[in-house]
């Protein structure tokens, strides 16, 4: 026996209502569970589809799709940071490589010409909490843009949604912020240690130039990547 199109409709309703949210991983339980019912039906050809929808969902064990969704997002973190990098390269090329050492330099010489402790944390916590705040700023700014492109040919993909939350700047923001709450607690350390000053400049510049790629770059250029991602996209964007 095989599927017929309302069974598969049957499973695609049947993840949606498993918390499976992205088509393409809908698309690959779907197909999983198809699978198995059917080779269940070839050993007993009186079992029902809905019994052995059940038996099959049962193998998932008691977290039912969670292990696979836990899986696959971590898989597309892993996929995002890699493109994140692919970007970044760029950056440290010609002529990207040239604004990327003037921008560290003058953060350098900035640091170094302050002779006051207070106003040098002042100025690394500040300038931490500016960069952090530009980015979370953007991220509730442009949450309903996002929302809707997040969908495509009405359907949700993981990795889509992914470009679309700009792929973690959250954490990236914290990590701003710890860095500005570091300079804070040096005290003494931070005034003349010119390893600091190169360590702070580096560090800033660095995730400025990642969270314009991921707030710009990346989101610029979804259709690409959804395509590069999902073989299927393309079938799916021209039905």
């Amino acid at each position: 026996m095989k599927l017929t199109q309302d069974h598969i409709q049957d499973l695609y309703k049947f993840t949606r209502a498993h918390y499976v949210e992205h088509y393409d991983l809908q698309t690959e339980l779907v197909d999983h569970l198809a699978n198995g019912i059917e080779q269940q039906w070839e050993k007993d050809s009186n079992l029902s589809f809905e019994e052995a929808k059940q038996k099959e969902f049962k193998k998932f064990g008691i977290f039912g799709f969670m292990d696979v969704v836990s899986k696959r997002q971590k898989a597309m973190r892993s996929r995002y940071r890699t493109i994140l990098l692919r970007f970044a390269k760029e950056w440290f090329q010609l002529p990207k490589l040239i604004f990327s050492v003037v921008a560290i330099t003058i953060l350098f010489l900035s640091l170094k010409s302050i002779t006051d402790q207070e106003i040098k944390q002042g100025v690394i916590f500040g300038l931490s909490f500016l960069l952090a705040s530009v980015s979370l700023g953007y991220f509730y700014i442009t949450r309903k843009d996002r929302e809707l492109n997040m969908v495509r040919g009405g359907k949700k993909w993981m990795f889509g949604e992914m470009i679309f939350n700009f792929g973690g700047m959250i954490q990236l923001s914290n990590v701003l912020l710890q860095i500005g709450l570091s300079g804070i607690h040096l005290k003494d350390a931070i005034l003349n240690n010119i390893w600091l000053d190169i360590f702070f400049s580096v560090t800033w510049v660095f995730i400025g130039i990642a969270t314009f790629i991921a707030l710009f770059v990346i989101p610029s250029k979804a259709e690409e990547l959804l395509a590069e991602t999902y073989p299927e996209y393309k079938f799916q964007q021209k039905m």
